[in-house]
């Protein structure tokens, strides 16, 4: 009977030596040859007729190796399913593993060695230690004033004022080019729509003293903040990227239309419309909810600062040894496009993250873990209510339903919200083991501090490209 029989090289390197008896292979070897007698069209032999020293010098060796190699996938898949140690990545051959000639003339014993790599034995720490900072942000109540302006601006009804300009509206301006101090014969001409609150200070300055039908000399090419001359071109004097006419720098803008979105009124309908029908019945209401909203959101923001922070101390404190020759070698075998240079250079990144799994592999077997059907079909739920503003009507539900049946027979979908919701379960049941002590934090410290995140990343992912070049 095949034997799969381990040998120990060190904590984190063994040896697998699979040994596969003639008198265990050469009956399935034999069956499969009859099979191939059965179908094989032979010239000088009628079909299911030919003799079997000629199918075995015909088709003997590769029938052979399938055999094998079936007998050899069975034996390492029995192996690692049964065996208590953790694997990792899969089996290798052996440096020292002779090739194999399968020679049907001479039926003999065979004996294969792999490689395998062993997770290290440990016990999780840094759980304990000093508390853990969240941030809490502070909400200001000028914060929740300008998002009620903003809301009630994007719920507003649009106008077309004709007295006046102020720095949310839209104008439309129809700009005629000139040459010194006339027309340009043959000059552009364009209609185009900007945002007053984008234009160049002094431009906006002079804008906002205007009205319907006034007019104004601009530059095209200074007119928005930030504007790059193909921008300008474009969409200012509409001019394709093959026109490469010159145009001069002097245009006269008249404004021909003023779009205006008068603010909506704090009242039960709109109300209704930024929460959905009886969720809030007063202003009061309505501004706590809205301020809890924002709480909320950068409440999300801390905890994935707090989870970066205990992800980090968990590393820091269990600096586990990996089998990295075993993993060099299999990462080289799993993808021949890897060269030397790239393994080296992202071989740390796969081996943090690879520690990380081991980790919270571990925590989880602590914790219980677990994520039940229904929990994915929820979170897929959830996504699909955000498609329609988080708050879809109760008659929408039979639909969302029925939209979140189809996603869960994605494979890819299915794993991403898996790993999703497995890793919030995570971290929600790390923070119960650990001390967490809220750090008091204004809204505008706290955009500096991810700020300077991301600034850090940035920085990483910008060295990470010049050593690429």
């Amino acid at each position: 009977m095949p034997q799969v029989v381990r040998t120990d090289i060190d904590n984190l390197n063994a040896v697998l030596t699979v040994e596969i008896p003639k008198d265990d292979y050469l009956p399935l070897f034999n069956t499969e040859l009859k099979k191939y007698r059965k179908d094989a069209r032979i010239k000088g032999f009628r079909q299911g007729k030919t003799p079997m020293s000629v199918l075995k010098k015909m088709f003997g060796k590769a029938v052979l190796g399938e055999v094998i190699n079936k007998i050899l996938q069975e034996q390492l898949t029995d192996f690692m399913v049964n065996d208590s140690t953790e694997i990792l990545g899969q089996p290798i051959p052996s440096d020292d593993q002779q090739p194999v000639d399968f020679d049907v003339r001479d039926l003999t014993d065979y004996e294969f060695k792999f490689d395998i790599g062993i997770a290290p034995a440990f016990e999780v720490a840094g759980l304990e230690g000093d508390p853990f900072e969240k941030y809490a942000v502070e909400i200001p109540e000028d914060m929740v004033q300008e998002e009620v302006d903003n809301l009630l601006q994007r719920n507003g009804e649009q106008t077309y004022p004709e007295d006046g300009i102020e720095e949310k509206d839209i104008v439309t301006l129809d700009v005629t080019e000139w040459e010194g101090d006339a027309v340009k014969a043959e000059g552009v001409t364009h209609e185009f729509s900007v945002l007053v609150d984008r234009l160049e200070d002094e431009v906006k300055d002079a804008v906002l003293k205007l009205k319907l039908g006034d007019q104004i000399k601009i530059n095209p090419f200074q007119l928005e903040k930030d504007t790059t001359e193909k921008y300008a071109r474009k969409y200012f004097l509409g001019l394709e990227d093959s026109d490469e006419r010159e145009v001069t720098d002097s245009f006269e803008a008249e404004i021909t239309k003023v779009s205006r979105v008068a603010k909506g009124e704090l009242n039960q309908d709109f109300f209704d419309k930024v929460f959905g029908p009886e969720q809030v019945s007063s202003e009061e209401e309505f501004r706590s909810k809205l301020k809890e909203n924002i709480s909320s959101s950068y409440n999300a923001q801390a905890e994935a600062l707090l989870y970066r922070d205990i992800q980090k101390r968990l590393l820091d404190s269990n600096a586990l040894s990996l089998p990295d020759d075993f993993l060099k070698r299999w990462l080289r075998t799993s993808n021949e496009q890897l060269d030397p240079k790239t393994l080296e250079k992202e071989y740390p990144a796969f081996a943090d993250n690879l520690r990380w799994t081991l980790i919270r592999g571990k925590l989880n077997k602590t914790f219980e873990i677990e994520v039940s059907p229904e929990e994915l079909k929820e979170s897929f739920k959830n996504r699909i209510r955000g498609y329609f503003g988080g708050a879809p009507s109760p008659d929408m539900e039979s639909m969302v339903d029925s939209m979140a049946d189809r996603m869960l027979q994605d494979e890819k979908q299915v794993n991403e919200i898996y790993e999703e919701v497995a890793s919030n379960k995570f971290f929600e049941a790390a923070v119960e083991k650990v001390e967490v002590k809220d750090k008091s934090i204004s809204s505008e410290e706290f955009k500096e501090v991810i700020a300077a995140i991301e600034a850090e990343r940035a920085a990483e992912q910008a060295a990470r490209a010049a050593e690429e070049e």
